[in-house]
């Protein structure tokens, strides 16, 4: 498995439109990719979703989404999600929803 992460504090560089657009291409070109939504403004998700799919998913399903993969370990009650929700985009396409509630987790982890 080939791993490729974008990252960078400074916002509006077009790190989320990188990823979408290239996630596309490497399925085009036949290869299986997940798009992994790490931001804690969701926005590849929102790029990937339509608003009422991604409001219900953070409304009602949030086991759907990192957080509900990660969030057992920060209630000290598990580990993280075995086998986390995939949203299948198109064949060979997937997209682990991101999740609001990350800024809570990004709030813990900075001030430990």
């Amino acid at each position: 498995m080939k791993t490729i992460a974008f990252f960078n504090n400074k916002g509006g560089v077009g790190k989320t439109s990188l990823v979408y657009h290239l996630a596309w291409m490497f399925q085009r070109l036949g290869h299986r990719v997940l798009a992994v939504d790490l931001d804690p403004q969701a926005n590849l998700s929102a790029m990937f979703l339509d608003e009422d799919s991604l409001w219900n998913i953070l409304q009602s399903e949030k086991e759907q989404t990192i957080y509900g993969s990660i969030s057992p370990l920060f209630r000290g009650v598990g580990d993280i999600a075995a086998n986390p929700h995939i949203n299948e985009r198109a064949d060979g396409l997937g997209l682990l929803v991101g999740d609001l509630a990350l800024a809570e987790v990004e709030d813990e982890l900075s001030a430990t």
